[in-house]
C-alpha cells in the first residue's frame, strides 16, 4: 500500500483533514478490521454542556488494535451550524462541547468520511428534527433507518410521513424499506395508504415491500394495481406478488399474463416466476404450449429460466413424459445458454429415462461445458432415485444373477457329464497301449 498512497493523493487527504493523514490511514491498511462506533448524547441545560460518549466496541486482540483518528461532530442549532473535531483514542472517551443553546441535531461523521460503523442513539426529539431537516439528504436517510429499527406506531407514523412528503425520491424509498423492516399491522397500513405514489421508483418499492405481507388486503390490493398500473416494471412486481395466493383467480391471472405481449416479455417472465413459486403441475401444459408458440417473444435468459421453471414445476408429476420430451427437443438448440438450461432441466425433472439421453453429451469434450452440466444432470437423476425403485432394480439384479447361476450350474452339469461319459473309453485305450508295449 505504500506505493499506492502516493504524495498526491496523500497531499489531497491533508487538505481535506487539514492534518497529516498517514498515521491514521495506516490503520486500516495494517490493522485488522475497522472500528465499531456506539455513540451517545447528552445535553446540560444548566452547564449549556453537551457531552458525547464515544465507545469502541469492535473486538481488540493481537489483530484489531484500538484505532486512533479524527471526528467530525456538527451542530445545527436555530440559526446557525457549526463543526467541531474531535480526537477518538480510547476504548471510552467523553468529549464536552460548549454551545449556546442546545443543538436541534447533532450529526457525528456528517460527510461519510471515516471507514468505521457508528450507531448514534439520538433522544426522540433531536432524531425528529434530524428527519424533517431538508438541508441534510444524508441526515433524513440516517434518521429513517433509525426510525424503522425502533419499531413503534410513533415509527410508523413519522415512516408514513417521510414516504409521501419527502421532497428526494430516495428517502421515501427507504422509508418504504423501513415500514417493511417494522413489519407490523399498523406498517402495512401505512404501507397500504402510501401506494399512490408518482414517482415509479418509489410506487415499484412500495410494491416489493407489500410483497412480505401475507394478507388479502394485500392480495386485493395487487389485483386492483394490476387493473390500472400502465408501468411494465410495476407490473411485473405485482404479478409476481400474486405467487402466494394459489386461488383459481391468480391461476387466471397467470394464465393471461403468460400469453401476454411485452417489451422483452417482462410481463410472462415475471409470470413464469409466479409459476414457479407455486409449484403447481396444473401450468405445465398451458407452460409447453406458450414455450412452443412464442419462443421468438422470449430473451434468451428468459427462455432458458422458463425451461428450469418448466422441470421445477412438472417434477413432481407420476409421469412426466410431456415435460421430459420437450425439453429433450431443446437439448440440440443453436443457442448454447437454451441447450445448457434444456440439459440442466432433465436433471431437475427427475425422470430417469432422461438418463439415455444425457449420457451422450456427458462423453462430450472434458473442458466442455456440456460435458459439466449433462455430468451433473445425471448426477442429480441418480441420487433422487425413489427407494421403491432401487429396490426393484435390486430385485432384477439378483433375479439375473440367479439366472445366470441357474444357467452356469447347468453348463457345469453337462461338462461333467461328458467326462464322465469319455473316462472307460480312455481307460480301455489306455490299457491297450500298456499290452501293446509288453508284447514289444
Amino acid at each position: 500500500y505504500g506505493s499506492v498512497v502516493t504524495e498526491d493523493l496523500n497531499r489531497v487527504l491533508e487538505e481535506l483533514s487539514g492534518r497529516s493523514f498517514d498515521r491514521f490511514f495506516d490503520q486500516w491498511v495494517y490493522h485488522g478490521r475497522y472500528p465499531e462506533l456506539e455513540v451517545q448524547w447528552s445535553w446540560s441545560e444548566t452547564d449549556r454542556l453537551g457531552r458525547l460518549n464515544v465507545k469502541q466496541v469492535q473486538p481488540v486482540n493481537d489483530r484489531v488494535l484500538l484505532f486512533q483518528f479524527p471526528l467530525s461532530v456538527r451542530f445545527r442549532m436555530q440559526k446557525s451550524v457549526t463543526t467541531r473535531q474531535i480526537e477518538v483514542k480510547e476504548r471510552d472517551e467523553d468529549f464536552n462541547f460548549a454551545l449556546p443553546e442546545a443543538p436541534l441535531s447533532v450529526r457525528v461523521d456528517p460527510d461519510l468520511t471515516l471507514l468505521a460503523r457508528i450507531r448514534f442513539s439520538m433522544p426522540p426529539g433531536m432524531l425528529e428534527a434530524q428527519l424533517i431537516d431538508t438541508n441534510d439528504v444524508v441526515g433524513r436517510l440516517l434518521a429513517v433507518g433509525e426510525y424503522g429499527r425502533r419499531r413503534t406506531q410513533e415509527s410508523v407514523a413519522r415512516l408514513k410521513e417521510r414516504l409521501n412528503s419527502d421532497q428526494f425520491y430516495g428517502v421515501r424509498i427507504e422509508a418504504s424499506k423501513a415500514l417493511a423492516n417494522v413489519h407490523t399491522d399498523e406498517a402495512l397500513q401505512a404501507l397500504l395508504a402510501s401506494t399512490n405514489q408518482p414517482d415509479a421508483r418509489v410506487r415499484r418499492q412500495v410494491r416489493e415491500d407489500l410483497r412480505a405481507f401475507y394478507r388479502e388486503s394485500v392480495f386485493e390490493a395487487t389485483m386492483a394495481a394490476l387493473r390500472a398500473e400502465k408501468n411494465p416494471d410495476i407490473q411485473a412486481v405485482l404479478i409476481e406478488s400474486l405467487s402466494p395466493y394459489g386461488s383459481p383467480t391468480t391461476r387466471d391471472v397467470l394464465l393471461e399474463y403468460l400469453r401476454s405481449d411485452s417489451f422483452r416479455n417482462v410481463l410472462a417472465d415475471a409470470a413464469i416466476r409466479a409459476v414457479r413459486a407455486q409449484m403447481d403441475p396444473i401450468f405445465v401444459a398451458p407452460l409447453i404450449d406458450t414455450l412452443e408458440q412464442r419462443e421468438r417473444f422470449f430473451t434468451t435468459e428468459g427462455y432458458a429460466e422458463a425451461l428450469g421453471t418448466l422441470a421445477h414445476i412438472a417434477r413432481h408429476e407420476e409421469h412426466p413424459d410431456a415435460a421430459r420430451e420437450f425439453l429433450v427437443r431443446h437439448v440440440n438448440h443453436p443457442k448454447r445458454r437454451v441447450k445448457g438450461a434444456a440439459l440442466a432441466a432433465l436433471g431437475t425433472l427427475g425422470d430417469a429415462k432422461a438418463i439415455a439421453v444425457l449420457e451422450p453429451f456427458a462423453r462430450a469434450p472434458r473442458d466442455g461445458p456440456e460435458r459439466r452440466t449433462a455430468e451433473k444432470a445425471i448426477g442429480d437423476l441418480q441420487a433422487s432415485r425413489k427407494p421403491a425403485d432401487e429396490l426393484r432394480d435390486l430385485r432384477q439384479e439378483v433375479l439375473s444373477m440367479q439366472n445366470e447361476n441357474r444357467e452356469l450350474r447347468n453348463e457345469v452339469d453337462a461338462l461333467r457329464k461328458r467326462l464322465d461319459g469319455m473316462a472307460p473309453a480312455r481307460v480301455a485305450e489306455r490299457e491297450k497301449d500298456l499290452k501293446q508295449k509288453k508284447r514289444k
